[in-house]
Formats: structure tokens, C-alpha cells, sequence
């Protein structure tokens, strides 16, 4: 740590430098934010999580209770919003950042403005650059300058960006009725965040000195906040307050008849030629009686997964247990841009508790096999390709695993992965708003089958199908899709799943699917 406080006393104003202190053992990233967060109602909590290691895509879990910062928006509306005295001196720093916006108004605490997004019809490349909140993002990420990257991640902005948020870019069919009334986006400046690598056995508390003047304290201050995270070791974790069961109400926003019309229609869109698949999907909600946090545990034991995701917002609680990456953005000199398509599932050999490796062995065969899940799984390759090439050096561009059996603790999946060398004059951002939304979530070809999505689906879609992320004022970029979700609003809950719909689907087997997808988020919401 004295490397830090060495480059604290000599850093410009606008820098950023992490303080770092090191434990030789992995906490339980749960039980440890339980005890940071009062069991996770601490709002502007976030609890990001590899429940299940994957190597490369799932080895480190995070989290944190006090960000210094927030930034939400809403169409054309954005807000950003200091949450502590860190934050406060965070806005005045940002004082004329956003002066491109529309309309802002600069408080000591808030800066809130107006942002009409641009969608002049223009080349892919001019696209990229035309004004859109992702700009509003982009001046909060970068805003400081690292000095040097311990790891990834160690400070940044983290949280959620909804399947909506695509109407910054894309000119589609306006949204019908919102049941959840969400944000486009949510995120949280991490100044400070606890990290556990699960490879190495080890966890990290991180406090960063964001340089906004030439204060003798700054690295003090980031030594109290380190001593309260090693102090919250020794606490007691608190029970969840759960209530007597009660019988589970179900609701959905499309009935059976309506969703197995639906399938009819985008079928017959496939038929005239409009696209080759589309993903339908519907909203089901309920009430429920256990504390959010115990939710998300039995979902954890249900559902391992490398994504695994808490965020106490302002407005509600989002968990999941994502299976899959949406984007990756990373390196130094040079950026890589990543996206891992999955498509195709088959269960592991389980036998009780342990592997059969002859059944194992037999699902691995099935899937690699199955005509249909490789036809789906390489439409969605196509279009990975596609979205990548769009924001990659000319010949960067390849496919460095194809249709590769990626084994989960409770699934296996059909898995390929394509990468580019990110473009000179292009981030992060500009890589993520040119391949949003996922194809897993869409259908192909992609802006086609998300107008049929908006044409045919009763509610907005909110934050499924959108992406739970960080990104880092270095500019790397990660994130999953957010599906296998909870939506926690009041005193109900909101689970929404989709079918693929191509030309030879039963509509009835395809409203069968989403009620399966379903059923292990609605499993662990009405278990005792």
C-alpha cells in the first residue's frame, strides 16, 4: 500500500489510484455482503457473483454497499446522483460535462438533464458517434484517469442496462404498457468494493482516491473505508425476517391464447420472409414472502451460474442467475471485443451428488448431435460474427471456438466464442451499443425480429434481455444477459421468459418452454 500513497501524494487532479489490501483466504462472497449489506436491504447495494467457476468467464465475485455515486435514465431523461460526501465532490467535478445535453441543471448533489437521442440515418461507422445517453455513461466512466490496474475490476461504474435501452440507437415501434416501470439504465460508481478471486483463494478490499483536489486526507480516508470492510468480517450475519408461507398467486400478461396467437403471427412473418427467428416472450408475476436475499440463495443452489447477480436499486431488487456473457471488452494497448453465444442445453450425469461419466458423456453426445439446437446455435454465431465485425479492425475478426461443449455444475452447453480488435477511436460503449441486444434474446436478422418484438408483446420488457455490467476507467467492459431473473418491486415479484420462435414451432410447445424457463425462479419463490 505504500506504492499507492507514494502515487496519491504525487497524482494530478482528475486521477484515479487504488488502495489495495490483500487476505490469503476467499470469504463467502454471500454471507460476507449479507453482513455488509443488513442482509441486502441496504439500498445501492450490488452483489455481483460467480456462483459456479468457469474458467476465464467466472472466477471473481464482488460487490459493495456504499458507492459514491448514481447514474439513472429514462428516455430522454437522465439523473445523476452523489450518494455520499465522496459523490458531492464527484458532481462538482463533473460541473460542464454535460453541456451537449438538451437541457441540464447542475445542484451540489444532483445533475439532472434531458438528452434526445440522435438516429439520423447515416453510415454504421458515422452511427456509432451521434449523441446518445451512452455519452452520459461514457463522462462518468472515464471521467478519471487510472494510474495503474491492479486487476480487473477495481473501480468503475457497475449495475444494469435494459433491453429498452436499444431505443438510444435503433428507431423501433414505441413500448405498450410498463408493469415494472423501470429505468433504461441504473449504475453505481464503485469507489470502494471488496473482490474474491475464486482461482487464486484470495480476497481484495479496494478503496480508490478519486484525485478531485490536493487534500492531505484522501489516502486516510481510504484506509477507514478498508478498516470497515475488514471489521464487517468479525460480524454476525443477520437472519432473513420470513414471513409464513401463503399459497402463490400467479399472474401472467399474456394468456395462453394470446401468447399460442402470437407464435401464429411471427410464424407467419417467417413465412412471407420478414426474419428467421424471433424470441417471444411474456411477464409472470406473484407475491412472496422470503427476504429477497434468501431468494437469491436458493436460486444459487438451484441454479449455479458463472452471472450470478443482486442489486438493490432505489426503486427495487433485481437478482438472476445468468448463464451466459452478453459483451467483453478488454486489454491495454489494444482492445478486445468478445461475444460468447450460447444455445443448446443438456443436463450433466448427475447420479445423486456425483458425476456419471458414461450418462455424462451421453448428453455431451446428444448435444453435439442435434440438428436443430447447431442449426440455432450457428444462426446466433452468424450474427455474433456479424455484430462484431461491426465494431473490429478490418481481418480481426474470428471465430477461436466453435460449437465447444462447455460443462456447468448442473448443465452443459453448446458454446462458441468470436473476437475482434476493437477499432481505433471506439470504447467500450460504442461496442455495446452496436451489438445490443443479444441474438439469444432477439432472433435474427436482429432489428427486423425487434420490431415484431415490439409489435406483438404486450408489456415492455424492462431489464430482461438486457444486461447486468461494469466498466472501468481503464475501458474494459464486461457483462451477462439478464435472463433466469427476478424482478422485486412492493410486494410483488416479476419472472420473464421467452421461446425462440422459427418456422417449425408448435405454438403450444413454445408457450410449454417459457412457462419451464419459468419454473426455477418461480420454484424458489414460493419455497419455504
Amino acid at each position: 500500500m505504500q506504492q499507492a500513497k507514494n502515487l496519491i501524494k504525487s497524482a494530478k487532479i482528475g486521477s484515479i489510484v487504488p488502495v489495495v489490501e490483500t487476505l490469503p483466504y476467499a470469504l463467502d462472497p454471500v454471507d460476507y455482503f449479507a453482513k455488509l449489506s443488513d442482509y441486502g436491504k441496504k439500498k445501492n447495494s450490488i452483489l455481483l457473483e460467480s456462483a459456479d467457476i468457469v474458467p476465464k468467464y467466472g472466477e471473481r465475485s464482488l460487490g459493495s454497499v456504499d458507492p459514491c455515486l448514481k447514474v439513472e435514465g429514462k428516455d430522454e431523461k437522465f439523473e445523476i446522483t452523489a450518494l455520499n460526501e465522496l459523490g458531492k465532490k464527484f458532481i462538482v467535478f463533473l460541473k460542464n460535462e454535460f453541456d451537449f445535453c438538451d437541457k441540464v441543471e447542475y445542484k451540489k448533489d444532483v445533475i439532472r438533464g434531458i438528452l434526445k437521442p440522435k438516429r439520423n440515418v447515416v453510415s454504421e461507422e458515422e452511427r456509432l458517434q451521434l449523441t446518445n445517453h451512452a455519452d452520459i455513461i461514457r463522462k462518468i466512466a472515464f471521467k478519471f484517469k487510472p494510474t495503474i490496474k491492479p486487476f480487473i475490476p477495481y473501480s468503475g461504474l457497475f449495475g444494469c442496462i435494459s433491453y429498452d435501452f436499444i431505443d438510444q440507437f435503433e428507431d423501433l415501434p414505441k413500448n405498450k404498457k410498463d408493469i415494472t416501470n423501470d429505468p433504461d439504465y441504473v449504475l453505481y460508481f464503485l469507489d470502494n468494493l471488496f473482490l474474491i478471486d475464486h482461482k487464486e483463494n484470495k480476497t481484495f478490499f479496494v478503496s480508490n482516491a478519486l484525485i478531485t483536489d490536493d487534500g492531505n486526507s484522501i489516502y486516510d480516508e481510504c484506509l477507514s473505508k478498508i478498516e470497515g470492510y475488514k471489521n464487517a468480517i468479525k460480524k454476525k450475519v443477520k437472519n432473513g425476517n420470513n414471513k409464513n408461507r401463503t399459497k402463490q398467486k400467479i399472474e401472467s400478461d399474456t394468456s395462453k391464447e394470446e401468447f399460442i396467437e402470437l407464435v401464429k403471427k411471427v410464424k407467419r412473418n417467417i413465412m412471407a420472409g420478414d426474419v428467421y427467428q424471433t424470441v417471444l416472450s411474456r411477464t409472470i408475476s406473484t407475491n412472496y414472502i422470503k427476504e429477497p436475499l434468501d431468494i437469491y440463495k436458493k436460486l444459487r443452489k438451484l441454479n449455479p451460474s458463472p452471472y450470478m447477480f443482486f442489486i438493490n436499486n432505489s426503486g427495487g431488487i433485481l437478482l438472476g442467475a445468468s448463464p451466459e456473457m452478453t459483451l467483453r471488452v478488454q486489454g491495454d494497448s489494444k482492445k478486445i471485443v468478445e461475444i460468447r453465444p450460447i444455445a443448446g442445453t443438456k443436463p450433466r450425469g448427475l447420479m445423486g451428488d456425483k458425476i456419471d461419466m458414461d450418462l455424462d458423456s451421453r448428453y455431451e453426445t446428444e448435444l453435439k448431435i442435434d440438428a436443430k439446437e447447431i442449426s440455432e446455435h450457428t444462426m446466433l454465431v452468424d450474427l455474433a460474427r456479424n455484430d462484431v465485425a461491426k465494431v473490429s479492425g478490418p481481418g480481426t475478426r474470428y471465430v477461436n471456438e466453435s460449437l465447444v461443449v462447455e460443462k456447468y455444475s448442473h448443465v452443459q452447453h453448446l458454446v462458441s466464442n468470436v473476437k475482434g480488435t476493437l477499432k481505433e477511436g471506439l470504447d467500450a460503449l460504442h461496442a455495446y451499443v452496436a451489438t445490443m441486444n443479444m441474438g439469444t434474446l432477439t432472433g435474427a436478422p436482429k432489428v427486423e425480429a425487434m420490431k415484431l418484438i415490439r409489435k406483438y408483446e404486450k408489456t415492455k420488457r424492462g431489464f430482461y434481455g438486457g444486461t447486468v455490467c461494469y466498466i472501468t476507467p481503464n475501458g474494459d467492459f464486461d457483462s451477462a444477459i439478464i435472463i433466469r431473473s427476478i424482478r422485486i418491486k412492493g410486494k410483488k415479484a416479476y419472472v420473464r421468459t421467452g421461446a425462440g420462435i422459427v418456422h417449425d414451432s408448435d405454438p403450444e410447445s413454445e408457450y410449454e418452454e417459457t412457462g419451464r424457463k419459468a419454473s426455477a425462479c418461480l420454484k424458489v419463490l414460493g419455497e419455504d
